[in-house]
C-alpha cells in the first residue's frame, strides 16, 4: 500500500489534538510541519516526529516529499493557502469551514479539478464508525421516515478576547463558522443539502459577530431540522433524529462513540464504538484511500455539498448582519 506523506500547515491547538492519535492512521506518515514562525515549526516537528520544519508555507508547497497537506489555520486563510498547495500539485484536507464564502469555496474546487488533486473539508464527524453505522440504519428504514433532526453544539467562552479567532471579524469569528457547521452538516448529512427554506434567530457579540444562532430548515417532503450553536452557553452536544417508527439519540455527535435506537415499541438498542483519544485519524485514512484511487473528492462529503454549506452560512450571517472585512453589505 502506497504511503501518503502528510505535511501540516499551521501547528496550532487543533493539530495538537489531531496528533494524539494520528499514528493510528494506516498508510499515512507525517513528514513536515510549516509555520510562519521558524521556532514554532521546529518545536512542533520535534514534538510530532516530522522530518522537516519549514518557516514558510511556500517551502511546504515546494517540498517534493509531501503528498497531502492538512491546513489548520484560521478560516480566512483557507482559500488562498489551499489554492497555493493545489497549484503545486498537493492534495489538501482543509479544516472546517472549507471557506468563508461560497465564492472562495468555488475557487478552491475549481483548483482541485484543474490540477487533478484531492480536496476535502475536514468534517471528521463523517468518518467515525458510529456516524457511518448510524446513517446505514437510518437509510435502511430502522426508524421509518425521518421527520425531524435536532442538533446542538455550544461552548461557554467566559474570557472573551475580541482579537481571538472566535470573536474577531477580521478572522471570520462567530459561533456559526467555528462550531455551528457541525450541527448544520449533521442535519444535511441526513436530509440533504437543498433545504427549501432556512431561517435563523441570533444574538451578536460586541465585536459584531454571531454569539448565538438557532437555525430552522424545511426540506422537500416535509422534514424539518433545527440546530443551535452558541459561544456563551454550556450544553451537551447531542443530536436527535426523529422518525415515523422511532428515534435515534447520538451524544457528542461531532465525535461520536455511541448512539441509541429507541423504537416506537419501547425497545432500545445501544450501539457502541469505543474510541482511543478523539478519532481524528479516521479522516486521514479515508483521504489516503481516495488519493490512491485517483479521486478529487470524498463520497461522504462532495465538493458540491461543501460549497452549498458555505452558501448557507454566508446567507445566514448576512441576514443576521454579520459581514467580514471585504464583504459587500446588502442595501
Amino acid at each position: 500500500m502506497e504511503t501518503i506523506r502528510v505535511g501540516v500547515l499551521g501547528p496550532g491547538r487543533i493539530v495538537r489534538r489531531v496528533m494524539k492519535d494520528f499514528y493510528k492512521a494506516q498508510g499515512v506518515e507525517l513528514v513536515a510541519i510549516a509555520s510562519r514562525s521558524e521556532e514554532r515549526a521546529r518545536s512542533a516537528a520535534q514534538e510530532y516526529g516530522a522530518k522537516y520544519a519549514f518557516s514558510s508555507y511556500e517551502a511546504l508547497a515546494e517540498c517534493g516529499e509531501v503528498d497531502l497537506v492538512y491546513i489548520a489555520t484560521p478560516h480566512v486563510f483557507h482559500c488562498d493557502q489551499a489554492i497555493m498547495m493545489m497549484e503545486h500539485g498537493k492534495h489538501v484536507i482543509v479544516e472546517k469551514p472549507m471557506a468563508v464564502t461560497a465564492e472562495q469555496a468555488e475557487r478552491m474546487v475549481e483548483s482541485s479539478k484543474r490540477n487533478g488533486v484531492f480536496l476535502m473539508e475536514a468534517m471528521w464527524t463523517r468518518f467515525f464508525p458510529a456516524s457511518i453505522r448510524m446513517k446505514e440504519l437510518v437509510r435502511s428504514g430502522e426508524i421509518g421516515e425521518i421527520r425531524h433532526v435536532y442538533a446542538l453544539f455550544s461552548s461557554a467562552v467566559h474570557d472573551v478576547d475580541p482579537e481571538s479567532r472566535l470573536f474577531s471579524p477580521e478572522l471570520a469569528g462567530g459561533a456559526l463558522l467555528d462550531i455551528g457547521v457541525y450541527p448544520l452538516m449533521a442535519a444535511i448529512n441526513l436530509l440533504g443539502w437543498k433545504p427549501v427554506d432556512i431561517q435563523q434567530m441570533y444574538t451578536l457579540t460586541e465585536t459584531g459577530v454571531d454569539q448565538k444562532m438557532s437555525v430552522q430548515m424545511q426540506f422537500e417532503g416535509g422534514a424539518t431540522a433545527q440546530i443551535m450553536t452558541s459561544l456563551d452557553t454550556f450544553a451537551p452536544s447531542d443530536m436527535m433524529i426523529y422518525g415515523t417508527h422511532g428515534c435515534i439519540r447520538m451524544p457528542d455527535f461531532w465525535h461520536p462513540a455511541s448512539f441509541e435506537v429507541i423504537r416506537q415499541s419501547g425497545e432500545r438498542t445501544l450501539y457502541e464504538f469505543p474510541a482511543e483519544n478523539e478519532g481524528f485519524y479516521h479522516e486521514f485514512e479515508a483521504a489516503a484511500g481516495y488519493i490512491r484511487a485517483g479521486k478529487t473528492e470524498p463520497d461522504e462529503m462532495t465538493h458540491e455539498e461543501s460549497v452549498a454549506v458555505c452558501r448557507m452560512t454566508e446567507k445566514l450571517r448576512h441576514e443576521a448582519g454579520v459581514y467580514y472585512p471585504g464583504e459587500m453589505k446588502r442595501e
